[in-house]
């Protein structure tokens, strides 16, 4: 299985150094970012699987990038992360579709937890679309009979086709 590929983002370095040592101990493959506009321009080149986004970023907000994000990228799953957690603000995110929320500081350890359930899902999800066109394939041939190896190749290269 493709290693994990993490995103974060952050104007605060210290932030950024923090999490990417983190997760690329606990085995991921991570990239940062500073900003939302550097993280639309990456996001045009290469492919991440989760963002960690600050909400607070100069220029463009992390809600603006999530957003965007969630329109043209709506398989990136997008954790929030901030300093200045708010009811409002925490509403918002989860509208507007991202899989959770968290506040600076946090510990690295319940950090790890989230980001393991996540990939989790994301697994299941994976597994869920492969079955179900699995099912499609296989029914999709139902008015036609025959259950020997020559028929299954056939049926076989019939799909591949």
């Amino acid at each position: 299985m493709a290693k994990v590929r993490i995103l974060v983002v952050d104007d605060e370095l210290v932030i950024r150094e923090s999490l990417s040592g983190w997760l690329a101990r606990d085995g991921y493959q991570v990239s940062v970012a500073p900003s939302g506009e550097q993280t639309l321009e990456l996001l045009k080149t290469c492919s991440f699987d989760i963002l960690l986004l600050d909400i607070q970023l100069e220029g463009m907000s992390g809600m603006e990038v999530l957003d965007h994000v969630k329109e043209e990228y709506p398989d990136i799953d997008v954790i929030m992360i901030t300093a200045f957690g708010s009811v409002p603000s925490a509403v918002q995110a989860m509208k507007s579709k991202a899989y959770d929320y968290i506040l600076k500081p946090f510990d690295p350890d319940e950090l790890g937890v989230l980001i393991k359930r996540l990939v989790d899902l994301r697994a299941k999800r994976q597994e869920n679309a492969f079955l179900r066109e699995e099912v499609e394939t296989l029914t999709r041939f139902e008015s036609l009979i025959g259950q020997s190896r020559p028929m299954q190749k056939i049926f076989k290269l019939i799909r591949d086709i």
